[in-house]
Protein backbone atom coordinates (compact mmCIF):
# COMPACT_ATOMS: atom_id res chain seq x y z
CA UNK A 1 0.00 0.00 0.00
CA UNK A 2 2.37 2.51 0.84
CA UNK A 3 4.55 1.87 -2.73
CA UNK A 4 1.23 2.32 -4.53
CA UNK A 5 0.49 5.56 -2.72
CA UNK A 6 4.15 6.66 -3.56
CA UNK A 7 4.04 5.30 -7.44
CA UNK A 8 0.60 7.50 -7.46
CA UNK A 9 2.14 10.63 -6.02
CA UNK A 10 5.17 10.34 -8.78
CA UNK A 11 2.37 9.77 -11.12
CA UNK A 12 0.33 13.00 -10.29
CA UNK A 13 3.45 14.81 -9.98
CA UNK A 14 4.25 13.92 -13.17
CA UNK A 15 1.24 15.01 -14.47
CA UNK A 16 0.98 18.02 -12.86
CA UNK A 17 4.91 19.16 -14.28
CA UNK A 18 3.48 17.98 -17.96
CA UNK A 19 -0.16 19.37 -17.98
CA UNK A 20 -0.83 21.85 -14.83
CA UNK A 21 -3.87 22.63 -14.17
CA UNK A 22 -6.26 22.03 -17.20
CA UNK A 23 -9.58 23.99 -17.19
CA UNK A 24 -12.15 21.59 -17.66
CA UNK A 25 -14.75 19.60 -15.72
CA UNK A 26 -13.34 16.10 -15.21
CA UNK A 27 -10.69 17.66 -13.65
CA UNK A 28 -10.88 17.47 -9.46
CA UNK A 29 -9.97 20.64 -8.97
CA UNK A 30 -12.05 22.26 -11.39
CA UNK A 31 -15.05 20.65 -9.79
CA UNK A 32 -14.07 21.54 -5.99
CA UNK A 33 -13.33 25.38 -6.99
CA UNK A 34 -17.19 25.26 -8.22
CA UNK A 35 -18.56 23.52 -5.63
CA UNK A 36 -16.91 26.08 -3.13
CA UNK A 37 -18.18 29.07 -5.52
CA UNK A 38 -21.82 27.30 -5.33
CA UNK A 39 -21.98 26.76 -1.92
CA UNK A 40 -20.03 30.25 -0.52
CA UNK A 41 -23.35 32.35 -1.61
CA UNK A 42 -25.77 29.40 -0.75
CA UNK A 43 -24.55 29.27 3.44
CA UNK A 44 -23.87 32.90 3.83
CA UNK A 45 -27.62 33.90 3.06
CA UNK A 46 -29.14 30.52 5.11
CA UNK A 47 -27.35 31.86 7.89
CA UNK A 48 -28.10 35.44 10.18
CA UNK A 49 -25.93 38.25 9.28
CA UNK A 50 -24.09 38.25 13.14
CA UNK A 51 -20.62 36.87 13.85
CA UNK A 52 -21.52 33.98 15.51
CA UNK A 53 -23.49 32.91 12.71
CA UNK A 54 -21.37 33.23 10.25
CA UNK A 55 -18.76 31.43 11.51
CA UNK A 56 -21.00 28.70 11.85
CA UNK A 57 -21.80 29.08 8.67
CA UNK A 58 -18.01 28.85 7.23
CA UNK A 59 -17.44 25.76 9.73
CA UNK A 60 -20.62 24.29 8.81
CA UNK A 61 -20.11 25.08 4.35
CA UNK A 62 -16.20 23.96 4.49
CA UNK A 63 -17.46 20.30 6.61
CA UNK A 64 -19.94 19.82 3.64
CA UNK A 65 -17.28 20.34 1.22
CA UNK A 66 -14.69 18.26 2.98
CA UNK A 67 -17.03 15.30 3.41
CA UNK A 68 -18.64 15.16 -0.62
CA UNK A 69 -14.73 15.29 -1.75
CA UNK A 70 -14.19 12.77 0.48
CA UNK A 71 -16.85 10.38 -0.04
CA UNK A 72 -16.10 10.42 -3.88
CA UNK A 73 -12.32 10.11 -3.60
CA UNK A 74 -13.32 7.01 -0.94
CA UNK A 75 -15.57 5.53 -3.59
CA UNK A 76 -13.40 5.89 -6.39
CA UNK A 77 -10.43 4.39 -4.64
CA UNK A 78 -11.78 1.67 -3.39
CA UNK A 79 -13.67 0.78 -6.91
CA UNK A 80 -10.37 1.00 -8.74
CA UNK A 81 -8.20 -0.80 -6.25
CA UNK A 82 -10.86 -3.59 -6.30
CA UNK A 83 -11.07 -4.18 -9.47
CA UNK A 84 -7.16 -3.65 -10.81
CA UNK A 85 -4.13 -1.87 -8.63
CA UNK A 86 -2.88 -0.80 -11.86
CA UNK A 87 -6.47 1.16 -12.17
CA UNK A 88 -6.47 2.13 -8.03
CA UNK A 89 -2.85 3.58 -8.64
CA UNK A 90 -3.89 5.86 -12.03
CA UNK A 91 -7.01 7.15 -9.94
CA UNK A 92 -4.82 7.96 -6.72
CA UNK A 93 -2.49 9.64 -9.51
CA UNK A 94 -4.97 11.67 -10.47
CA UNK A 95 -5.70 12.70 -7.04
CA UNK A 96 -2.49 13.54 -5.86
CA UNK A 97 -2.17 15.58 -9.38
CA UNK A 98 -4.98 18.13 -8.62
CA UNK A 99 -3.65 18.70 -5.80
CA UNK A 100 -0.35 20.42 -7.03
CA UNK A 101 -0.38 23.47 -8.92
CA UNK A 102 3.52 23.71 -9.63
CA UNK A 103 3.57 23.85 -13.27
CA UNK A 104 0.45 26.35 -13.27
CA UNK A 105 2.01 28.72 -10.66
CA UNK A 106 5.72 28.45 -12.74
CA UNK A 107 3.50 29.44 -15.95
CA UNK A 108 1.18 32.32 -14.54
CA UNK A 109 4.37 33.99 -12.64
CA UNK A 110 6.75 33.45 -16.07
CA UNK A 111 4.03 35.18 -18.03
CA UNK A 112 4.29 38.12 -15.69
CA UNK A 113 7.92 37.84 -16.02
CA UNK A 114 7.75 38.60 -19.74
CA UNK A 115 4.89 41.67 -19.59
CA UNK A 116 7.64 43.80 -17.00
CA UNK A 117 10.68 42.91 -19.18
CA UNK A 118 8.73 44.37 -21.77
CA UNK A 119 7.59 47.24 -19.58
CA UNK A 120 3.41 46.38 -20.49
CA UNK A 121 2.19 47.10 -17.30
CA UNK A 122 -1.20 46.57 -17.79
CA UNK A 123 -0.25 43.12 -19.04
CA UNK A 124 1.84 42.67 -15.73
CA UNK A 125 -1.55 43.53 -14.01
CA UNK A 126 -3.90 41.00 -15.86
CA UNK A 127 -1.19 38.29 -15.56
CA UNK A 128 -0.24 38.47 -11.58
CA UNK A 129 -4.53 38.03 -11.01
CA UNK A 130 -3.54 34.57 -11.73
CA UNK A 131 -0.86 34.37 -8.47
CA UNK A 132 -2.16 36.70 -5.88
CA UNK A 133 -5.83 37.72 -4.82
CA UNK A 134 -4.40 41.42 -3.99
CA UNK A 135 -6.23 44.46 -5.58
CA UNK A 136 -3.74 44.58 -8.45
CA UNK A 137 -5.05 47.49 -10.48
CA UNK A 138 -3.07 50.24 -8.52
CA UNK A 139 0.50 48.80 -8.55
CA UNK A 140 3.29 49.55 -10.26
CA UNK A 141 5.68 47.20 -12.11
CA UNK A 142 8.06 46.98 -8.91
CA UNK A 143 4.62 46.31 -7.38
CA UNK A 144 3.68 43.65 -10.02
CA UNK A 145 7.31 41.74 -9.56
CA UNK A 146 7.15 41.78 -5.59
CA UNK A 147 3.72 40.55 -5.48
CA UNK A 148 4.22 37.71 -8.34
CA UNK A 149 7.77 36.47 -5.95
CA UNK A 150 5.58 37.18 -2.75
CA UNK A 151 2.69 34.60 -4.49
CA UNK A 152 5.45 31.90 -5.63
CA UNK A 153 7.39 31.62 -2.44
CA UNK A 154 4.09 31.64 -0.31
CA UNK A 155 2.45 29.04 -2.76
CA UNK A 156 5.56 26.88 -2.75
CA UNK A 157 3.85 25.34 0.56
CA UNK A 158 0.52 25.67 -0.22
CA UNK A 159 0.08 24.44 -4.34
CA UNK A 160 3.98 21.87 -3.95
CA UNK A 161 5.00 20.89 -0.26
CA UNK A 162 2.33 21.06 1.51
CA UNK A 163 -0.04 18.47 -0.97
CA UNK A 164 2.94 16.68 -1.56
CA UNK A 165 3.48 16.13 2.50
CA UNK A 166 -0.14 15.08 3.13
CA UNK A 167 0.05 12.63 0.07
CA UNK A 168 2.81 11.36 1.60
CA UNK A 169 1.14 10.24 4.84
CA UNK A 170 -2.43 9.77 3.29
CA UNK A 171 -2.19 8.88 -0.34
CA UNK A 172 -4.32 10.71 -2.90
CA UNK A 173 -7.09 11.76 -0.35
CA UNK A 174 -4.97 13.61 2.09
CA UNK A 175 -3.53 15.66 -0.95
CA UNK A 176 -7.26 16.25 -2.59
CA UNK A 177 -8.21 16.97 1.06
CA UNK A 178 -5.58 19.35 2.11
CA UNK A 179 -5.83 21.16 -1.46
CA UNK A 180 -10.05 21.55 -1.04
CA UNK A 181 -9.04 23.48 2.47
CA UNK A 182 -6.66 25.80 0.41
CA UNK A 183 -9.04 25.90 -2.03
CA UNK A 184 -11.98 26.99 0.58
CA UNK A 185 -9.23 29.72 2.02
CA UNK A 186 -8.08 31.16 -1.09
CA UNK A 187 -12.11 31.66 -1.81
CA UNK A 188 -13.74 32.77 1.52
CA UNK A 189 -10.73 33.14 3.96
CA UNK A 190 -9.87 37.06 3.52
CA UNK A 191 -10.84 39.61 6.10
CA UNK A 192 -13.05 41.89 4.50
CA UNK A 193 -16.16 42.94 5.80
CA UNK A 194 -17.99 39.76 3.67
CA UNK A 195 -15.52 37.31 4.81
CA UNK A 196 -14.20 38.58 8.41
CA UNK A 197 -16.11 35.83 10.06
CA UNK A 198 -17.80 33.53 7.44
CA UNK A 199 -13.91 32.98 6.76
CA UNK A 200 -12.59 32.11 9.38
CA UNK A 201 -12.88 28.39 10.58
CA UNK A 202 -11.45 27.38 6.60
CA UNK A 203 -8.26 29.96 7.27
CA UNK A 204 -7.25 28.56 10.73
CA UNK A 205 -7.78 25.43 9.51
CA UNK A 206 -5.59 25.82 6.61
CA UNK A 207 -2.79 27.59 9.20
CA UNK A 208 -3.22 24.43 10.92
CA UNK A 209 -2.91 22.07 7.77
CA UNK A 210 0.10 23.83 6.64
CA UNK A 211 2.14 24.74 9.84
CA UNK A 212 4.22 21.55 9.49
CA UNK A 213 4.52 21.71 5.48
CA UNK A 214 5.68 25.11 5.77
CA UNK A 215 8.67 24.63 8.30
CA UNK A 216 9.24 21.81 5.76
CA UNK A 217 9.34 24.17 2.61
CA UNK A 218 11.53 26.57 4.33
CA UNK A 219 14.49 24.10 5.15
CA UNK A 220 13.85 22.40 1.77
CA UNK A 221 13.98 25.69 -0.24
CA UNK A 222 17.60 27.00 1.81
CA UNK A 223 18.89 23.63 0.44
CA UNK A 224 17.92 24.85 -3.17
CA UNK A 225 18.85 28.48 -2.47
CA UNK A 226 22.75 27.12 -1.97
CA UNK A 227 22.30 24.95 -5.35
CA UNK A 228 21.47 27.41 -7.08
CA UNK A 229 24.25 29.42 -5.88
CA UNK A 230 21.96 32.06 -4.65
CA UNK A 231 22.94 34.08 -1.50
CA UNK A 232 22.69 31.77 0.95
CA UNK A 233 23.77 33.51 3.93
CA UNK A 234 21.80 36.27 3.63
CA UNK A 235 18.68 33.67 3.05
CA UNK A 236 19.26 32.64 6.22
CA UNK A 237 19.93 35.51 8.21
CA UNK A 238 16.80 37.08 6.99
CA UNK A 239 14.95 33.66 7.95
CA UNK A 240 15.82 33.76 11.35
CA UNK A 241 14.59 37.20 11.64
CA UNK A 242 11.55 37.54 9.73
CA UNK A 243 10.12 33.55 9.18
CA UNK A 244 7.45 35.10 11.99
CA UNK A 245 6.74 38.51 10.20
CA UNK A 246 3.37 37.67 8.46
CA UNK A 247 -0.57 37.94 9.42
CA UNK A 248 -0.39 34.20 8.92
CA UNK A 249 1.77 31.43 10.77
CA UNK A 250 3.19 30.29 7.81
CA UNK A 251 3.94 32.26 4.72
CA UNK A 252 6.69 34.08 5.94
CA UNK A 253 8.84 30.63 6.27
CA UNK A 254 9.11 30.74 2.76
CA UNK A 255 8.65 34.17 1.90
CA UNK A 256 11.75 35.10 4.47
CA UNK A 257 14.29 32.70 2.74
CA UNK A 258 13.17 33.92 -0.87
CA UNK A 259 13.46 37.61 0.20
CA UNK A 260 17.11 36.75 1.56
CA UNK A 261 18.15 34.79 -1.18
CA UNK A 262 17.19 37.22 -4.12
CA UNK A 263 18.64 40.11 -1.52
CA UNK A 264 15.33 42.30 -2.31
CA UNK A 265 12.22 43.22 0.79
CA UNK A 266 8.97 41.68 0.68
CA UNK A 267 5.70 42.34 2.59
CA UNK A 268 4.16 45.71 3.64
CA UNK A 269 0.50 46.95 2.96
CA UNK A 270 -1.93 45.04 0.20
CA UNK A 271 -5.08 45.75 -0.79
CA UNK A 272 -7.80 42.73 -0.96
CA UNK A 273 -11.18 43.58 -2.24
CA UNK A 274 -10.61 46.87 -1.37
CA UNK A 275 -9.32 46.42 2.13
CA UNK A 276 -6.09 47.00 3.81
CA UNK A 277 -4.05 44.30 5.00
CA UNK A 278 -0.89 45.66 6.82
CA UNK A 279 1.52 43.33 6.59
CA UNK A 280 4.83 43.87 8.19
CA UNK A 281 8.19 44.02 5.39
CA UNK A 282 10.44 40.93 4.83
CA UNK A 283 13.96 40.99 3.88
CA UNK A 284 16.67 43.55 3.39
CA UNK A 285 16.40 45.83 0.84
CA UNK A 286 19.88 45.30 -0.99
CA UNK A 287 18.43 45.73 -4.25
CA UNK A 288 15.47 46.93 -6.16
CA UNK A 289 13.04 44.39 -7.77
CA UNK A 290 13.83 43.60 -11.00
CA UNK A 291 11.92 40.96 -13.46
CA UNK A 292 14.76 38.54 -13.24
CA UNK A 293 13.58 38.04 -9.29
CA UNK A 294 10.55 36.18 -10.68
CA UNK A 295 12.61 33.70 -12.69
CA UNK A 296 14.79 32.74 -9.62
CA UNK A 297 11.44 32.69 -7.46
CA UNK A 298 10.17 29.96 -10.11
CA UNK A 299 13.50 27.76 -9.72
CA UNK A 300 12.99 27.62 -5.90
CA UNK A 301 9.78 26.74 -6.55
CA UNK A 302 10.95 24.05 -8.71
CA UNK A 303 13.91 22.85 -6.90
CA UNK A 304 12.02 23.08 -3.69
CA UNK A 305 9.05 20.96 -5.10
CA UNK A 306 11.94 18.38 -5.99
CA UNK A 307 13.27 18.42 -2.79
CA UNK A 308 9.72 17.00 -1.28
CA UNK A 309 9.26 14.43 -3.50
CA UNK A 310 12.69 12.89 -2.98
CA UNK A 311 12.49 13.39 0.78
CA UNK A 312 9.08 11.67 0.01
CA UNK A 313 10.45 9.01 -1.72
CA UNK A 314 13.55 8.24 0.76
CA UNK A 315 10.98 8.34 3.62
CA UNK A 316 8.28 5.67 2.13
CA UNK A 317 10.90 3.62 1.09
CA UNK A 318 12.58 3.34 4.42
CA UNK A 319 8.68 2.80 5.83
CA UNK A 320 8.33 0.20 3.28
CA UNK A 321 10.96 -2.08 4.13
CA UNK A 322 10.84 -1.50 8.52
CA UNK A 323 7.09 -1.83 8.63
Amino acid sequence: MLINSLAALALGFALDMLLGDPEVVVYPQYFIKKLVAKLDKSFRNSYKNTPEAQRMAGLMMTVIVLLIVAAVALLLLFVGYKLNAALGIFLEGIMCWSALSVKSLKTAAGGVMRAARAGNLSSAQRKVKKVTFRDTDDMNIDAVIKSTVESVAENTTDWAVAPIFWSAIFGGLGGILYRTVNIIDNTVGYKTDTYINFGKFPAKLDDVLSFIPARIAALLMKMNVSYLHLDSKNASQVYKKDRRKSPSPNSAQTQSVCAGALGIQLGSDEYYGGQLVRKPVIGRNLKPCEPNDIFWANQLLLGTSFYAMLFTAVIRTALFFVI
